[in-house]
């Protein structure tokens, strides 16, 4: 009787179909319980790749981009082969968010070396079921692309077998809720979410900048800031409150209670030269409502060059912004006061490409009041505002800067710190500027495209999250970096990498 549980929203969701629509093409993903009990359509007479060479753009698996990203990918002929693996399906939803992460409007536009790297990780070799897994377990389980996914099971008063994607608390990518668990098909199984994830470990945080030196500091204030509010009746209504900015995670009963701040800072060129050594960001917390035993994430998520009113911007009308943070904070529930956040890096990459302000949107994770005074209160005395630092002199020394060898067939491969290393400070001190992206292939980050002035650790590269994906053509690359080290110093001359592709 157990087994009779396994696909409990699947049911649920082609009841539904059935009760509503009877056109044949209408069908939603379903399964046939291993017990017999009719679910629908048997996959399991089919390979996933015989299932997603199907037309779904007809019907409500809403699997049609996902399809077209595993084609152009070149992984559609590995998942018709009698191997088992365990994939995650994204639903068109988890489809865009995974080309406005990779800054592409289109599955056509996305290089497809991009596409295998990221999708490559949301496969596992062998079957894994929600039920192989015991409550509250989560498994941390080696891709095909040699990083890693975690499958965790939970329960709710309805369903013993939640599953979700990646939620753990080394990450910092989007958890995803499976919509469509324990599709079983004869080459193996896939889970189906409408929330796209990938492995994305935390940034190691660089220790605090060592006082003294000749540094010049000069503020920026916030010269823009409310919040926006989400759900139904609010998402197109403005909130610029000139007494409080509210900030409230969304919460998956009821997307009205959602509130993101929204700041726009003008960048000014500072009158020290073109090189920042730090940019901070200080937002003055009054209230969070929390006990002092509690902790809640504090982020500052860089924004769409977008230029918007104070009393025009809406949830709906709103610049996008990087669902990765720029910076996270775990902040004392109790806290009362300034708190600041490091946004060196995009900072550095705006004034890089002559953009001439930033954008920065501020969450947290709980359902709870967490609330900012905006510019307008007493006279601006909790302005927020941001400062920009001078560079000091570096603690860097070259350590090693040797080739990197790429396989043509196998068009992947990690930088390492055999390829570039400095040496003066533990990895974590060390960040790398991109001042030249390659043109054979892209430098990625968990992934992620580096576009030029984007930014990574030597701690990065330890890790394994920073690779080379060969884009094809051509038999040698190069990339040039700017380092940097935590104080803000800089190497003194840029550091050329050379690419050999074999």
């Amino acid at each position: 009787m157990k087994k009779l549980n396994l696909y409990p929203k699947v049911l649920f969701l082609c009841m539904c179909v059935l009760t509503i629509v009877s056109c044949g093409k209408l069908e939603l993903l379903k399964n046939e319980d291993s017990n017999g009990t009719d679910a629908g359509a048997n996959l399991k007479e089919q390979t996933i790749q015989q299932f997603l060479l199907a037309d779904h753009s007809s019907d409500l698996t809403e699997l049609d981009l996902f399809a077209s990203a595993v084609k152009r990918s070149g992984l559609m002929d590995m998942l018709g082969k009698s191997e088992d693996y365990t994939m995650v399906l994204l639903t068109n939803p988890a489809v865009k968010q995974l080309l406005a992460t990779v800054g592409y409007t289109s599955v056509d536009q996305v290089p497809p070396i991009i596409l295998k790297n990221l999708l490559g990780d949301l496969i596992i070799k062998g079957k894994l079921k929600s039920t192989d897994l015991s409550l509250d377990e989560t498994r941390k389980i080696e891709t095909i692309n040699g990083n890693y996914i975690y499958y965790s099971r939970t329960s709710n008063a309805s369903d013993q077998y939640v599953l979700r994607i990646n939620q753990n608390s080394t990450l910092g990518s989007t958890a995803a809720v499976v919509r469509s668990q324990d599709l079983e098909f004869n080459n193996g199984v896939a889970q189906v979410t409408a929330q796209f994830t990938f492995y994305r470990l935390l940034d190691d945080k660089p220790d605090e900048a060592d006082e003294g030196g000749n540094v010049i500091t000069q503020k920026i204030n916030v010269a823009k800031d409310v919040y926006v509010r989400g759900g139904s009746g609010n998402s197109n209504a403005n909130f610029n409150d000139v007494a409080t900015i509210d900030l409230k995670a969304v919460s998956s009963a009821d997307a009205t209670v959602g509130r993101i701040g929204v700041m726009q800072y003008p960048l000014e060129k500072p009158s020290f030269g073109d090189k920042i050594g730090a940019a901070k960001m200080y937002v003055y917390v009054y209230t969070t409502g929390l006990t002092p035993a509690t902790t809640f994430s504090f982020s500052a998520h860089l924004g769409e060059n977008k230029d918007w009113a104070e009393n025009a911007i809406t949830w709906n009308n709103a610049p996008t912004y990087n669902s990765v943070p720029m910076s996270t904070l775990s902040i004392p529930g109790e806290t009362v006061g300034w708190v600041s956040f490091d946004v060196t890096s995009a900072v550095s990459q705006l004034y890089a490409n002559n953009e001439t302000f930033i954008n920065v949107f501020l969450k947290h994770n709980v359902d709870n009041f967490i609330k900012v005074r905006p510019r307008e209160f007493s006279n601006g005395l909790y302005s927020s505002y941001i400062t920009i630092s001078s560079p000091p002199q570096t603690v860097l020394t070259l350590g090693k800067v040797s080739v990197l060898n790429v396989s043509a067939l196998e068009q992947i491969a990690p930088l390492t710190l055999a390829n570039l290393k400095m040496e003066g400070t533990t990895d974590h001190n060390i960040t790398y500027s991109v001042k030249q992206v390659p043109t054979a292939g892209f430098l990625v980050k968990y992934g992620i495209p580096l576009a030029a002035n984007a930014s990574f650790s030597q701690a990065d590269i330890a890790k394994g999250a920073i690779k080379y994906l060969y884009g094809g053509s051509g038999n040698t690359d190069k990339i040039i970096f700017e380092a940097r080290d935590h104080n803000g110093g800089y190497f003194k001359s840029d550091i050329s990498l050379d690419i050999a592709i074999k």
